[in-house]
């Protein structure tokens, strides 16, 4: 019966190690009742049968958990991996910025060279247009003042000549000069009469214009201004400044009655413009004119 008992205690150490291990995973079926009639050598068959089964299922067990400890270990592995291989590609990266950098800056210097040497280029060739321009200027400078001494000397001999025939041509110059002066007088006196003749034609012309826009004047104001009954036998003269385009600008009442010099004005502003003359002369001595409307005794 004890070696029974001993069996039966460690068949049950086992399985409850088994359960510790598996925890949840494994699942045992619930052990048969015993029959009471069965004998004890059946029930150490069963024991050691059962070890067996569940040392097989522990030997499983373990080869399941190295089995995921090698795939942890595997992963673990390939996940170093790619962590190293993207901190090689970071590093790849950082360098290629580096040269680009590098190679920024070095076309950078280039082209400030570049520019250093283009205006040292410039200036030196603006020192060599400067240095052209002054051995230029001092050619032109000494051909100058060969030239003035050659022609000191030419006018030296000139002037002793001029000197001689001024003498000789003095008096040939008076009289041609008193001559001239009184052609000139004699063509002075002969325009100034013309002139005034001319202008005195213009100025008959010019008053027999100011005359016809002055009646043209009158009878379009006429035209536009409607008398009263009440107006008849009396007048009132008025000033017009006019614009040059015909649009009065002032008018101002010289004498008459006072009705019909309001009546007169009301009309001639009614009406947009005057006929005037274009000719500027004419203009200027119609843009005032003295009018007399209605009827005057």
């Amino acid at each position: 019966m004890n070696t029974i008992g001993a069996a039966l205690g460690k068949s049950a150490l086992l399985h409850i190690g088994l359960v510790v291990i598996l925890g949840t995973s494994m699942h045992f079926a619930p052990p048969k009742t015993p029959d009471p009639v069965t004998n004890d050598l059946s029930s150490i068959e069963a024991v050691t049968v059962d070890q067996a089964a569940l040392e097989k299922q522990m030997q499983q067990i373990r080869n399941q958990n190295v089995a995921k400890q090698r795939a942890e270990e595997k992963r673990v592995r390939e996940l170093e991996q790619r962590a190293a291989e993207a901190q090689k590609r970071r590093k790849q990266e950082e360098v290629r910025i580096k040269n680009l950098e590098k190679s920024k800056k070095k076309k950078e210097e280039e082209k400030r060279k570049a520019d250093q040497a283009a205006a040292d280029a410039r200036k030196k060739q603006q020192k060599e247009k400067e240095r052209a321009q002054k051995l230029e200027q001092e050619r032109i400078r000494k051909e100058k003042e060969r030239k003035a001494a050659e022609k000191k000397a030419k006018e030296a001999k000139e002037k002793r000549e001029r000197e001689e025939k001024a003498l000789r041509e003095a008096e040939r110059k008076k009289r041609e000069a008193q001559e001239k002066a009184e052609q000139e007088r004699l063509m002075e006196e002969q325009l100034q009469k013309e002139q005034a003749a001319r202008n005195k034609r213009r100025q008959q012309v010019v008053i027999s214009e100011v005359g016809k826009y002055q009646a043209l004047i009158k009878q379009k104001i006429q035209r536009n201004w409607r008398q009263q009954e009440f107006m008849k036998g009396k007048y009132c003269r008025l000033n017009l400044r006019l614009a040059s385009n015909g649009l009065v600008t002032q008018i101002t009442v010289l004498e008459g009655d006072d009705i019909v010099c309001q009546s007169a004005q009301t009309a001639i502003y009614k009406i947009d413009t005057l006929p005037v003359s274009s000719e500027p002369d004419v203009f200027e001595e119609m843009k005032s004119i003295n009018l007399t409307l209605g009827d005057r005794e």
